[in-house]
């Protein structure tokens, strides 16, 4: 469990960058920024799988409908939060995105009849006074614009739901297989609303370029593979907390790479957030020991 935390931490740090790299690319639709990080993550896993696995093409047709669910989740989850953090601050985006552990635990009960231990409840409250902290004091002094809330939030529903199908399919080995799957369908679902919208394709500058590639390769490649490795080795709520690191380094970022900083309440909040990881990691090193 140690181990798989380790791995959850650093996908989690690595899925930090990802506002950052958004910020970077320009005047790029958000479905565009979507598409591209995704089609080409799918791209570099599917040339993986058939050059350096034992399995075939014809290994790829035999799927669970499942799979382009959880595509269709991503899509969904990857459009409505960079629409978000191009219409909003970092800060409230990214935390409000972060809601995703309450709606976690609702569908992870509902669904995997997976509930979370009474020793584990006092980490989800202290991270979420954290996160009303930051998102309060936005509210506050209107830096927050309704739009770019409702996204984050809506955006956090999604991701909830395609954690969920992940940890769902927990006991098959061909992890590379589901994420071609998963990737390829959120591509083509992306692309699709793309072209219903009307969005470019081409016509960006190198830079944008670079940076979408950099988000294919990193946060989704490396960091959304590693979060769905982890959420099949342990309970999805537990998965969905220790991403609440993830606001607090993405802020963080931006306060060092863009000089964007947010208001003084998100100091005390994002240390509410990294004791409730804290917590849950001793709580499940201890289980570890004695188990």
């Amino acid at each position: 469990m140690r181990n798989t935390f380790s791995i959850l931490i650093l996908g989690v740090i690595i899925a930090a960058s990802a506002s950052i790299l958004v910020r970077w690319t320009g005047e790029v639709p958000f479905t565009t920024i979507a598409f591209y990080r995704l089609a080409i993550s799918a791209l570099m896993l599917f040339v993986y799988y058939l050059l350096f696995s034992a399995n075939s093409f014809a290994d790829l047709r035999i799927i669970h409908w499942h799979y382009p669910l959880a595509g269709i989740f991503l899509s969904a989850h990857l459009i409505t939060w960079i629409a978000s953090l191009q219409i909003t601050s970092i800060a409230s985006s990214i935390f409000l995105e972060g809601t995703h552990p309450v709606f976690a635990v609702l569908v992870s009960m509902i669904f995997l009849k997976e509930n979370p231990k009474k020793k584990t409840i006092p980490a989800f409250g202290v991270a979420l006074a954290g996160m009303f902290l930051i998102v309060y004091a936005d509210w506050n002094i209107g830096e927050s614009k309704l739009a770019g809330d409702f996204l984050a939030i809506l955006s956090a529903v999604f991701l909830a739901f395609y954690l969920l199908i992940a940890r769902y399919h927990r006991g098959e080995k061909d992890i590379v297989k589901y994420l071609i799957h998963v990737y390829g369908t959120a591509a083509a679902v992306t692309g699709i609303y793309m072209w219903i919208n009307g969005d470019a394709f081409t016509g960006f500058s190198e830079q944008s370029w670079v940076m979408m590639a950099l988000l294919a390769v990193g946060p989704n490649l490396l960091g959304h593979s590693l979060l769905n490795w982890a959420s099949r080795k342990m309970e999805i709520f537990k998965v969905n907390l220790t991403l609440l690191l993830e606001p607090v380094l993405a802020t963080l970022s931006g306060m060092i790479l863009i000089a964007e900083f947010p208001h003084i309440w998100f100091y005390p909040g994002a240390i509410l957030i990294i004791a409730s990881i804290g917590f849950l990691i001793y709580q499940n090193n201890r289980e570890a020991r004695s188990g």
